[in-house]
């Protein structure tokens, strides 16, 4: 094994790109790239300080071969990845809180008091999105830092292992959409005894409740389901099909037509404009049901 080699598996080792290394050495990603392919070699200054940097003998680097274990491990990424789906899910948790906390502050507050009302609401609501906000921020840097570092590793799930993950997670869209049914049908229910008025905001944030359950537990299962994907991962992101891209486009854009009608019909017919903006959230909640069920691999 040669220079090259050696120089590849001790940088992707420590889960850094070229650019990275060049900047540690003081030259070009192209210089890099060409001590890479066998092209050039570093000059002996460079080389000391690629020995300094990865912690090896420049015999080992020249003319040994060098195959450093990855600094990785199942148990790390599978830690990381329970903490990140379990925070993303908490934050949205935190928002949905907040909206529901919204609805119920305006609900209760007296008819000659509700412009007061809805500023306090407004201001909780804002509470918890300043909470939640450096969560997504924080949890967003260190996945960026994960798949740098997890470019180069194969996949830590066995095919049994994975099977064994769809088979929960198609419980628990179920069980998702089933609590989000549920919701509905209470909130028809408090509306149909006369137990609310359909023009009572209190009703709705009693259905909010349900969506507060359901999205962080839809959340965290679709970013489990990642987990699952280490593919993804290295790529950044889930890749759809072209074919699974179109279907959910079509379908979203029917459910959000569908949305825009029923919003205009409870606000010209009904007169609900105080509270018809909520189809629009319940709207793209089950588009991202959608997106979740037909999602797969490019």
């Amino acid at each position: 094994m040669n220079l090259s080699e050696n120089l590849q598996n001790l940088r992707k080792a420590k889960g850094m790109s070229q650019e990275e290394l060049a900047e540690k050495l003081d030259v070009s990603r192209q210089a890099v790239s060409k001590w890479e392919t066998g092209e050039t070699s570093p000059e002996t200054e460079k080389i000391i300080m690629i020995c300094d940097l990865f912690d090896c003998t420049m015999d080992d680097l020249i003319k040994g071969k060098v195959m450093p274990e990855i600094n990785v491990s199942k148990k790390a990424y599978d830690k990381f990845m329970n903490k990140f789906s379990k925070g993303m899910a908490f934050g949205v948790f935190m928002i949905l809180v907040g909206v529901t906390l919204l609805l119920t502050i305006i609900g209760l507050a007296p008819k000659d008091s509700l412009d007061r009302y809805i500023i306090i609401g407004v201001v909780v609501l804002m509470f918890f999105v300043i909470i939640t906000v450096p969560i997504f921020i924080i949890l967003g840097i260190k996945m960026d830092s994960l798949q740098r570092k997890y470019k180069d590793v194969k996949n830590f799930y066995s095919v049994e292992e994975q099977e064994k993950f769809e088979t929960k997670f198609a419980y628990l869209l179920a069980s998702v959409v089933s609590i989000i049914l549920i919701g509905v049908i209470v909130l028809i229910l408090l509306i149909g005894l006369n137990i609310f008025d359909i023009k009572d905001i209190l009703a709705y944030a009693i259905f909010m409740v349900f969506i507060t359950i359901t999205v962080p537990l839809l959340v965290y299962a679709g970013i489990q389901k990642s987990k699952y994907d280490m593919d993804s991962l290295r790529n950044g992101h889930m890749r759809l099909s072209k074919e699974a891209e179109e279907k959910i486009g079509r379908i979203s854009a029917v459910i959000m037509i569908c949305a825009t009608i029923i919003y205009f019909i409870l606000g010209f017919v009904f007169k609900l404009w105080t509270i018809n903006w909520i189809v629009y959230p319940i709207g793209g909640m089950i588009c991202g049901i959608v997106s979740v069920i037909n999602s797969k691999e490019d």
